[in-house]
């Protein structure tokens, strides 16, 4: 039986360490920044974390999301 996501309160709680995790306000500013994948440190854990929010978001519509059934 499947049933709307905004019930589920362990969604919203992994979508705000998701959401916490895409900002990188967590990284020091000292020193030089280190390279990760071509890509600054803090770009790619973002951009590593954006995805996971969109793989989370697909799995939560598949999972939970009612579709009206005509």
């Amino acid at each position: 039986m499947r049933d709307e996501p905004f019930r589920h309160l362990w969604v919203w709680v992994v979508y705000s360490l998701l959401f916490a995790a895409a900002i990188p306000w967590y990284f020091s500013g000292t020193g030089p920044e280190p390279i990760w994948l071509g890509f600054p440190r803090w770009v790619a854990v973002s951009l590593a974390d954006t995805l996971a929010i969109a793989l989370f978001t697909a799995y939560v519509i598949q999972r939970y999301w009612l579709e009206d059934e005509e």
